[in-house]
Order: C-alpha cells, then sequence, then structure tokens
C-alpha cells in the first residue's frame, strides 16, 4: 500500500511538471523572430527576425548565439538545402528570396518572385524550392526555384493567402494552406497543376506530414483545431480540438504532433491518438518549433518576447 501511495505521488509529481515545462535557455535574439531552420548536420539553427532584417545563428551545441547576419528586408521564411550549401530565405515586401551560401552567409542571389513570398521549403531531392506567395491582389500562388540555377521554373496560382507548404516523402507533391480561403491545396509537382483542393477548418497556419507520406496535419487557427487528412483519397477524415490559435507544427521521430498554441503561449505535444503529452510554456508569442536532430531539444521562436526558448523534451 505505502509502495503504490510513493508510485501515485512520483506520477502525479511528473504530471505537474510536464504540464509546465520552462525553457532550460532563452536566447535573446534581434526583434520579431520568426521561423527557424537546421543546418544539414544539425549543429546551427538558423533563425528569422523579421523586424530587424536579420538571421540569427545559433550553436546547437552551446545554445548560445554565435552570429548574426543581413537577411535582406523583412526576412520570414526560411529553408536549407539537403546538401547543407545554401540558404533559401523569403523577404516579404520586396518580393524576393535570398540565395545564401550556408558557410559564408555571403549573398548568391536576389531572386525575384514578387507579390509577397511568405514561406519557402525545399524537395528532398534538393533540386527545387517551393515559395508560398500572398500575391498583391486576392489570389495567391506558388513560386517554383531551380536551387541551383536560381532561376524560375514558373509559378502556379492558388488560394488566398498561401501561409505554408510541406513535400511529400518523394517530392513528386507538394500541400499547400490558404488561410484566406480555409483549404488545402494538393498539386503535382512535375506538371505544376493542382490535383486536389480540400476544404478544411478556419484559417489554416500549421502543416506537417507523416514520413510515410500517407497522413497530413493542418492547424487552423480559427477554428482551435487539427484536420487530419487521408492522402491517398486526399480527403479530411477527422478534425480534433486541440489548444488556443493553433499556428506552427512539426512532428518528431515517434510521431508525436508539436502544435504552437499561439493563443495558449504554448506549445504542446500530442500523441496519435491526440492526448496531450506534455505543454511547453513560452512567454508571449510563440510562433515556430523546431526539433534537434535527436528530438531531445526543442527551440520556439517568441515574436513578441525577441527570444529564442530551449526546451529539453523528456
Amino acid at each position: 500500500m505505502r509502495r503504490l501511495l510513493i508510485l501515485t505521488a512520483f506520477s502525479l509529481l511528473l504530471q505537474t511538471a510536464w504540464g509546465a515545462t520552462r525553457p532550460i535557455e532563452r536566447i535573446r535574439v534581434a526583434k520579431g523572430p520568426h521561423f527557424s531552420t537546421l543546418s544539414a548536420d544539425g549543429r546551427h539553427l538558423f533563425v528569422t527576425s523579421f523586424a530587424d532584417s536579420e538571421i540569427q545563428v545559433i550553436d546547437t551545441e552551446l545554445n548560445r548565439l554565435v552570429k548574426s547576419f543581413y537577411g535582406g528586408y523583412e526576412p520570414i521564411g526560411i529553408a536549407a538545402s539537403p546538401a547543407g550549401d545554401k540558404l533559401f530565405v523569403t523577404n516579404l515586401s520586396p518580393g524576393l528570396v535570398k540565395a545564401i551560401d550556408a558557410r559564408t552567409f555571403e549573398i548568391l542571389d536576389d531572386i525575384k518572385v514578387g507579390g509577397r513570398p511568405s514561406n519557402i521549403v525545399v524537395s528532398p531531392t534538393g533540386l527545387e524550392a517551393f515559395v508560398t506567395n500572398f500575391g498583391r491582389g486576392r489570389i495567391g500562388r506558388v513560386d517554383f526555384i531551380d536551387t541551383t540555377t536560381h532561376r524560375i521554373l514558373g509559378e502556379l496560382e492558388i488560394g488566398v493567402r498561401p501561409l505554408a507548404a510541406t513535400v511529400s516523402p518523394l517530392g513528386d507533391q507538394l500541400y499547400v494552406i490558404c488561410s484566406g480561403s480555409n483549404d488545402l491545396y494538393a498539386i503535382d509537382v512535375n506538371r505544376r497543376a493542382v490535383i486536389a483542393t480540400i476544404p478544411v477548418g478556419m484559417a489554416p497556419d500549421g502543416i506537417a506530414i507523416t514520413p510515410d507520406g500517407l497522413t497530413l496535419y493542418v492547424a487552423n487557427s480559427g477554428t482551435d483545431d487539427v484536420s487530419v487528412i487521408d492522402l491517398l483519397d486526399l480527403r479530411e477524415i477527422r478534425r480534433v480540438r486541440v489548444g488556443s490559435k493553433p499556428f506552427s507544427m512539426t512532428l518528431d521521430g515517434e510521431g508525436r504532433l508539436w502544435v504552437v498554441e499561439t493563443g495558449d503561449r504554448a506549445v504542446s505535444v500530442y500523441s496519435r491518438d491526440f492526448k496531450r503529452l506534455h505543454q511547453f510554456q513560452a512567454r508571449r508569442k510563440p510562433i515556430d518549433v523546431t526539433l534537434s536532430r535527436n528530438n531531445r531539444i526543442a527551440y520556439v521562436t517568441d515574436e513578441l518576447d525577441n527570444r529564442l526558448l530551449v526546451f529539453e523534451v523528456p
């Protein structure tokens, strides 16, 4: 009986600790940190600072800011090439994508995409980059970029305010969410054509795909839920309630879904059946979460606190 009471008390203690996990480091960065990406070897994290037009370089072994460099005016989205030689950064107002040497941090090229490029992803092959672009009118689009020549290969009109995208593991399909028209676009990369438009919740802002390429998750900040998409049938199969104003998302190696819940100023971790396992507390306005290569550290950008929060994963 005594052993049972001790185990129960220990279990309650763990639940309390996991329920209010605080950061082990709060790294001060330039103003308006938004999105982040790891270097190919995982030794550095690159963070866009929108208000100060800088990219912050974080040493992931020391958990320390080691360098800042110019990322163009209003840098917001960022992606690294799989080979680790280049970074691609979207500049919102100028309508540019900066191609940057990932070792020297020199700007290699200004790629004029026009409109208002919000985010960028690189294909698993590293040969092509895809830019979500708000456009200048009501209709948004996707720009296709050759990552070697930095040439624009084409563009495709889609819904209103495309904010985020992800690529299938084979690199043959691109999935884009449009926060202004409340839908998900499935795009054939080779044909640069829309193959399906799937309604989701209100104001979809975040997207994540499982490693097997069979399931997609969409964070709907307007309805405080996550749409679960079957990618074989290209349809929404369920919608699950989460925290307030879910924004960006990622998946870890165990299939757990990490959701930045901006309205709750927190990042929650959900099991595959959407049980909340842990919660990590931010301070003001968390925007993005990136996991270390071994999934032991979580990095969270806090836009209004001008910090990068570093959490140990239980």
